[in-house]
């Protein structure tokens, strides 16, 4: 991964996570749909931005849960859902990576679409 690529994946995941605490999980779709589009033709720019999505999100899970009991927690909440307590930790940070990538696809397949239709006239 090059320099810029590491740049762009540490904007986009502290942005995710800026955006996400001001605007909740419904700034996720629109956040990644505006970034794919202002990506171009970036290779792997959906898995990238979805990658930036889920991170940013750690970041707001691990300021949130810092200095907390959240082992504790997450037992209990595992054993209501009789799952081990790590993986409500994972399926929190695929709901971004979902929303991200999914928005992505859409923006860039519009993208696309729009300019096959601007050749078109």
């Amino acid at each position: 991964m090059s320099g810029r690529a590491w740049l762009l994946f540490v904007v986009r995941t502290f942005g995710f996570a800026v955006v996400t605490a001001a605007g909740g999980w419904l700034a996720v779709p629109a956040s990644a749909a505006f970034w794919a589009l202002l990506a171009g033709d970036e290779r792997r720019r959906e898995l990238s931005l979805a990658f930036a999505a889920s991170a940013g999100w750690a970041l707001l899970l691990y300021w949130t849960l810092h200095g907390v009991p959240a082992q504790r927690l997450l037992g209990l909440l595992g054993g209501i859902f009789r799952v081990p307590g790590w993986t409500l930790i994972v399926l929190t940070l695929a709901i971004p990576f979902l929303l991200a990538w999914s928005a992505a696809v859409v923006a860039g397949e519009f993208h696309r679409s729009r300019g096959r239709l601007l050749l078109k006239r």
